[in-house]
């Protein structure tokens, strides 16, 4: 029979790594996104130029984003 001691050791490892393979993923999903453009005065023109950018096939980009940046807007890709 096992002890206290060894199954305890045994869960808090099994945890751990249970634990820091989503973080590690979620890292990585996280980074892809790519800034695309920016300066823009409004959401709405930083929307239009963002589905223009995405609508025309110059790249392999599928989705974009508009986040705002203090008082102007950019577009960020993935």
């Amino acid at each position: 029979m096992k002890s206290w001691r060894s199954r305890i050791t045994a869960g808090l490892v099994i945890g751990a790594a249970a634990l820091s393979i989503p973080l590690t993923a979620g890292s990585a999903y996280a980074s892809d996104w790519v800034l695309a453009g920016g300066g823009y005065r409004s959401y709405q023109e930083c929307w239009d130029d963002g589905r223009d950018y995405i609508t025309h096939d110059y790249h392999d980009y599928t989705q974009f984003d508009c986040r705002p940046n203090g008082d102007r807007w950019d577009i960020w890709v993935r």
